[in-house]
């Protein structure tokens, strides 16, 4: 079978992945050294463009979360999640370190859901630390203006310093403020292009400078320019896709 490949762009949520199959090779196109081969990996919101490559069937479970939800899942503070490879199972109290195994036991999607709801529910419950009331709002105002609010102004709203609030927002969601932001313009950014909105337009309602500031920030966060980046995944097939269902807790 030809190998399979996908090209991944930065993405706010932090997510877990078990994989039951052979190990997936994700590269960093930017980052080089971020370049790792594992089954199963646990990340932060990633900043920069990654591809990934897998020869035959892909199989497993992605969760997908806020990283203020994976931080109240697992109680490890964001920040320790930022190094190249984390095992998940590294996340996860002793009693459930055979969840993976069990999972991939599992008959079908139905039960594996079951499984995730009833084991890691149990993380949430009184013990499990909680958002910090700047930080949750921070976020949402960050989603809310798709990026287009600086660090200063967010600190004022929420009557701390900015020392403080980027601070308690590394703690919990694990990248800075000003990386999230960025993060989110890109993905802004993506989705006008993607609708065929000329470059120019795209760099004025996305808040950069130019045309050539978006086109440096792209090629920063990708190693591509916006012509060269494909609008839709590579020839990862949708059956691989499918084959490694998302789990989101309620």
């Amino acid at each position: 079978m030809r190998p399979q490949r996908r090209l991944l762009f930065p993405d706010p949520a932090s997510t877990v992945v078990f994989g039951f199959d052979a190990p997936l090779h994700i590269v960093g196109l930017v980052e080089p050294h971020r370049t790792v081969s594992c089954r199963s990996r646990a990340d932060l919101p990633f900043t920069t463009a990654l591809l990934g490559h897998h020869q035959g069937g892909v199989r497993g479970v992605a969760v997908r979360l806020t990283p203020m939800g994976a931080h109240r899942l697992f109680g490890v503070a964001m920040h320790e999640w930022d190094v190249p490879h984390l095992d998940p199972v590294q996340l996860l109290p002793h009693a459930l370190r055979h969840l993976p195994e069990r999972l991939e036991a599992a008959p079908g999607w139905p039960e594996q859901c079951r499984l995730l709801d009833e084991q890691l529910g149990r993380l949430l419950g009184g013990a499990s630390p909680r958002t910090a009331a700047e930080v949750d709002w921070a976020w949402r105002e960050l989603k809310l203006r798709r990026g287009r609010v600086t660090v200063r102004d967010l600190a004022a709203a929420t009557h701390c310093s900015v020392r403080h609030l980027e601070r308690r927002f590394r703690e919990q969601v694990g990248r800075s403020l000003g990386a999230i932001a960025r993060i989110l313009r890109f993905r802004a950014a993506l989705r006008l292009r993607d609708s065929g909105l000329p470059p120019c337009l795209v760099a004025e309602r996305c808040g950069f400078h130019d045309q050539a500031h978006y086109n440096h920030v792209f090629k920063a966060t990708t190693g591509l320019t916006p012509t060269q980046t494909p609008a839709a995944p590579l020839n990862w097939s949708t059956r691989s896709r499918a084959d490694s269902p998302v789990w989101e807790p309620a």
